[in-house]
């Protein structure tokens, strides 16, 4: 069993655009409450934008309103966040080319290489229909 202290909040916001600035706010109370280093709070605010923005953008063929479940967890020396959808089957860690030198890589690249840049790990899995993507940033509380 891991012995590290671990706060989780989750969260289910609608695919639309007018949800992103609610995860801004629910994202930046419990990255406070968790005393997450202003500088991490500040690059998964940029990731946690990105990744929802992609979803809404990309993940469905129609206008349909989805859900989608967002997970913050963090311990003394990383945080995790998690989206999960069911939107068209997309690995943003192979399923793009990360290297934004080349003008063809695929649409949304420049974004998937800013989440890639500003996280240290990122982990995608197909469950049941669903995308599920985790990004995690390592540090340690000050």
């Amino acid at each position: 069993m891991n012995s590290k202290s671990q706060n989780r909040q989750s969260v289910t916001l609608q695919n639309k655009i007018a949800e992103c600035e609610k995860l801004v706010d629910l994202w930046t109370n419990y990255a406070k409450s968790n005393n997450i280093p202003d500088d991490i709070k500040n690059d998964l605010r940029l990731v946690t934008e990105e990744i929802f923005a992609n979803i809404i953008n990309y993940a469905h063929k129609s206008d349909d309103i989805q859900s989608v479940d967002i997970e913050f967890s963090s311990d003394t020396d990383s945080i995790s966040i998690t989206f999960t959808d069911t939107g068209i089957a997309f690995n943003p860690v192979v399923d793009c080319n990360k290297d934004i030198e080349q003008d063809d890589h695929c649409e949304g690249g420049m974004g998937i290489h800013l989440i890639m840049s500003l996280t240290d790990h990122q982990e995608y899995n197909r469950i049941n229909q669903r995308n599920v993507f985790t990004v995690t940033k390592y540090y340690t509380e000050k």
